[in-house]
């Protein structure tokens, strides 16, 4: 006779997901076992298998449903209002709110979606690519100079995500910057450029001398310009 489903079902296998992202971001998929996420969660092991096959369906569950969120969220913002720059500005900030509120799933989906069997991680990256997509349609409408150099494009898509989603290896929340400041940040470095930064002040030269040589180590700064 089969087992009678939970009517909070849906909540528990939710529950062990979540746990299992922070078990396998901080130990690993192949090192954590389902001993050790049975007892992260505070049951057995054959209560968990109750809601998922193997360690295998509940990591494809992990990574597919966080890409689904950041897909849904790039196809929301991309066909909303607005300039493409202001956009694409949504949608880093977007994204940065998203990385920093499941910071456990961001990290499992970066450095473990190899360990999914073969279909399961083609499903995967083809979510995964629908988001680039997207960024590099907004990178094109702004910079359309891209649609003829196919040889960039995915280069330039990937330099802009990628200054986002490896902030989980420094970021921090209540820093000095917030994660709206820092996809800002981010964007006004894509489309406009470094600032002007201003020359340091230096001491008067002597009179009817030139100016002193830098002290050892010290060098000379310059003003970047776009």
């Amino acid at each position: 006779m089969a087992r009678t489903q939970a009517p909070d079902y849906d909540e528990r296998r939710q529950a062990i997901a979540d746990r299992a992202a922070e078990l396998y971001a901080r130990m690993g998929f192949h090192r954590a076992s389902i001993s050790d996420l049975a007892e992260a969660c505070g049951t057995s092991k054959s209560a968990l298998y109750h809601y998922y096959s193997s360690k295998e369906a509940i990591l494809f569950d992990i990574l597919k449903d966080h890409t689904e969120l950041l897909l849904e969220t790039a196809q929301e913002i991309a066909a909303s209002g607005g300039s493409a720059a202001e956009r694409l500005r949504r949608l880093a900030e977007g994204f940065m709110e998203i990385y920093v509120s499941t910071t456990a799933k961001h990290v499992v989906l970066l450095n473990e979606i190899g360990s999914l069997p073969e279909e399961q991680r083609r499903q995967v990256v083809a979510l995964e690519k629908q988001v680039v997509d997207i960024f590099l349609s907004l990178l094109v409408e702004i910079r359309p100079e891209l649609e003829n150099r196919p040889d960039l494009r995915k280069p330039v898509a990937m330099m802009f995500m990628g200054a986002l989603n490896w902030t989980y290896t420094w970021f921090r929340q209540g820093g000095a910057v917030s994660p709206t400041q820092f996809a800002d940040m981010v964007v006004d470095l894509f489309t406009m450029g470094l600032p002007a930064m201003p020359l340091p002040e230096t001491a008067p030269a002597e009179a009817g001398g030139a100016a002193s040589d830098p002290a050892p180590g010290e060098t000379e700064h310059r003003a970047v310009r776009t």
